[in-house]
């Protein structure tokens, strides 16, 4: 059975549930409530969307794991090009980006807003000096439904121009 985007809509609205049930301090449960949202957000991304600026480059947002893990798969053609995992660990989103350099930097969400979710560096796994790596990651929601996904690299000298795409909803 092959399920589009709006089956997953139910997704969010779970990972609240569950994230908010049980007697945690008030703090807590607002922080695990804000990275449900957080979740919940990309959550809602679910499905195959098409990159404006690059035309042959798909991106798939997936959920797996009863919907506590999004997988964002970068297609070129059939061609797998890397992967972005995101789920809740304790009270943080977190994004670990499997690049093709062969390094994980791994992310956490820093704010989050009406209009979209920034991450930031964290740490990085298999990180060679000279390697440039994802430091930054934001999506922003626009008018008429595309999403803007915008990043920065940073390399052995610093911070690289910042990368922005536009993605719209693929047809079905």
């Amino acid at each position: 059975m092959k399920l589009n985007w709006t089956s997953y809509a139910a997704i969010p609205a779970a990972i609240l549930i569950c994230s908010t049930a049980g007697s945690a301090p008030a703090a807590a449960q607002d922080a695990r409530s804000e990275s449900a949202i957080q979740l919940g957000q990309v959550a809602a991304l679910a499905g195959e969307w098409q990159v404006q600026e690059r035309p042959s480059l798909r991106i798939v947002f997936e959920p797996t794991a009863g919907g506590s893990v999004i997988i964002e798969r970068w297609m070129v053609g059939q061609r797998m090009h890397s992967l972005t995992v995101y789920h809740l660990d304790g009270e943080r989103l977190v994004a670990t980006h499997y690049c093709p350099q062969g390094n994980q930097p791994r992310l956490a969400a820093t704010a989050t807003g009406s209009a979209g979710i920034s991450f930031a560096f964290v740490d990085a796994t298999d990180l060679d000096p000279d390697e440039s790596f994802q430091h930054d990651l934001s999506f922003s929601w626009n008018a008429g439904g595309t999403v803007s996904r915008a990043e920065t690299y940073w390399g052995p000298d610093g911070p690289e121009e910042e990368t922005v795409m536009t993605l719209a909803r693929a047809p079905d």
